[in-house]
């Protein structure tokens, strides 16, 4: 069974990184919907708990592992997999979610988003060299703050090579503030 549903819930136990054995980073996260119910009399019935094991693979992984925390209010949306297996006392279903995407549930409380940029191996290489996609942004223009283009850096150095050499600012959760 593969199919796609989103959930709403609670991050139930810290999150447990790993890798395959290709080296792929994975992720792990128990997850808990609770269900509620008016009781006519204008208060509220716990109408039971369902639990998920969560997986995020490849950047999803690496990047809910920087975002969450146990107890966080996320919404996770990927592919169904139920799962049998064979206890003592007879078989038991896993319920897995194979994460496509997971993100905060801002019913619940506020985020930031930090987008994080790949670096090409030449940016990377750090040479400074104005070769081809030297302080471009996504999409071939100019990075945010201006860039080269402008011929300053958001961090005031001088000339197109600092941005380079001060580190990519969208990429530092919880670090510099939003760059424009």
């Amino acid at each position: 069974m593969a199919d796609t549903i989103t959930v709403l819930g609670n991050v139930a136990s810290d999150p447990d990184r790993g890798a395959t054995a290709t080296g792929i980073p994975t992720l792990s996260f128990r997850m808990a919907t609770n269900h509620r119910r008016p009781d006519g009399a204008g208060g509220w019935i716990d109408a039971g708990t369902n639990w998920f094991e969560i997986r995020a693979y490849r950047a999803l992984a690496e990047n809910a592992e920087a975002s969450l925390s146990k107890g966080d209010a996320v919404v996770v949306v990927g592919r169904l997999k139920l799962r049998e297996w064979e206890a003592k006392d007879g078989k038991r279903m896993n319920v897995e979610i194979e994460a496509e995407s997971i993100g905060p549930d801002l019913r619940r409380g506020r985020s930031v988003y930090h987008r994080v940029s790949h670096q090409t191996p030449l940016r990377a290489a750090g040479d400074g060299s104005a070769g081809a996609g030297a302080g471009a942004g996504p999409g071939g223009g100019a990075s945010p703050g201006g860039g080269a283009e402008a011929g300053a850096s958001p961090g005031g150095g001088e000339g197109a090579g600092a941005p380079e050499a001060e580190g990519d600012v969208w990429a530092t959760p919880g670090g510099n503030a939003t760059p424009f």
